[in-house]
C-alpha cells in the first residue's frame, strides 16, 4: 500500500479506513458493525506487522474524533504505539521524516488517552433515484453557446433509457442510447424506433485501428438530485415497451455530467458524422 508522508492519513490504508468508516456511518450503520466489517475486509492488512499499525491508528483516531472510540480499538492502537515497530520502520526507511512521525504518534497517544468528545451526529446521505422508466424516450433541445457556434442552436437530440447504474455514494442514474439524428422539430416515437444509435466516447478512428474492439453506445447521465437534470430542455416523447439493444456491445457506459453534456455530445456527433 502507498505511503507518501509521515502524517496519520498520508497512506492508502489510513485513508481507506477513515473513508469507509465515514461512508458507512452516513449509510445508517452502527459504529460497531462498521468496525467488524473493516476487520473482516482487512484481514491480510491486520496480520501484516507493517500495515497493522496504520489500520488501528486510523480507526482509533477516526472513532475518537466522532465520539465513537471503542475499547477494543483503543487497546489495539495503544498496543502498537507502545510496541514501537511503526516508528522503527520510519527510522530505518525514511530517517528524514522519522522525527515528524514520532511527533504524530505521540500526539495520537495523548489524544487516545484523553476524554473523547460526545458522539457527533452524522448527516445521512440524501440519495437520488431518477424516476425515468426503461424505454422512456426524450428529446433534448440544444441551447448552449457551443451549439450556437456549431450551427445547431435550438435543434433536438434524442435518447432512450435502456438501463440504470449506481453513482457514488448510491444515486440511481439513467443509462441511455442516443439516436444518431438531429432535427429542427420534434420527431415522433414511431419514427425514432428504427433510427440507429450513435457510439459514445471513442472516435471512428479507434475502431478502425482496433476492428475487434466492441463499440461503446451506453452513456451514463449523472444526476445527484432532481435539480441537476435540465428539465426545461427535455421533452418526453413516449415510452418504448421493447427497446432495441446492440448485440456484442461494450457494456461499460461512459459517464457524463449534465453541466458538461452539451459540449461532449456535440463533439461526439461531429466525430461520427464527418
Amino acid at each position: 500500500m502507498g505511503i507518501w508522508g509521515p502524517k496519520l492519513y498520508q497512506s492508502d490504508i489510513a485513508e481507506d479506513v477513515r473513508n469507509y468508516y465515514m461512508d458507512q456511518l452516513r449509510r445508517g450503520k452502527s459504529g460497531k458493525d462498521i468496525t467488524q466489517e473493516l476487520i473482516a475486509r482487512n484481514k491480510s492488512t491486520i496480520l501484516d506487522p507493517d500495515d497493522a499499525p496504520e489500520f488501528w491508528f486510523a480507526l482509533a483516531d477516526t472513532q475518537w474524533d466522532l465520539g465513537r472510540l471503542e475499547d477494543g480499538v483503543k487497546e489495539r492502537a495503544m498496543y502498537y504505539l507502545k510496541e514501537g515497530n511503526d516508528l522503527l520502520r520510519w527510522e530505518q526507511e525514511d530517517p528524514k521524516n522519522a522525527n515528524r512521525r514520532a511527533k504524530v504518534l505521540d500526539e495520537l497517544r495523548q489524544k487516545l488517552d484523553s476524554s473523547q468528545p460526545t458522539e457527533k451526529r452524522i448527516v445521512p446521505y440524501k440519495l437520488y433515484r431518477c424516476a425515468w422508466s426503461i424505454g422512456d424516450v426524450y428529446a433534448y433541445r440544444l441551447d448552449s453557446n457551443f451549439a450556437r457556434e456549431s450551427g445547431i442552436y435550438g435543434q433536438y437530440l434524442y435518447f432512450v433509457k435502456v438501463d440504470e447504474a449506481i453513482w457514488h455514494p448510491g444515486h440511481i442514474v439513467p443509462v441511455v442510447y442516443f439516436y444518431k439524428i438531429i432535427s429542427d422539430n420534434l420527431i415522433s416515437l414511431e419514427k425514432l424506433k428504427n433510427t440507429e444509435y450513435i457510439p459514445q466516447f471513442f472516435t471512428p478512428v479507434v475502431y478502425k485501428k482496433n476492428p475487434k474492439k466492441k463499440k461503446l453506445y451506453l452513456l451514463e447521465l449523472l444526476c445527484t438530485s432532481a435539480r441537476t437534470i435540465p428539465h426545461k430542455k427535455l421533452h418526453f416523447i413516449g415510452n418504448l415497451q421493447h427497446v432495441r439493444r446492440i448485440d456484442e456491445e461494450d457494456l461499460n457506459p461512459y459517464s457524463i455530467s449534465w453541466k458538461d453534456f452539451e459540449n461532449y455530445i456535440i463533439n461526439n456527433f461531429r466525430d461520427w458524422n464527418e
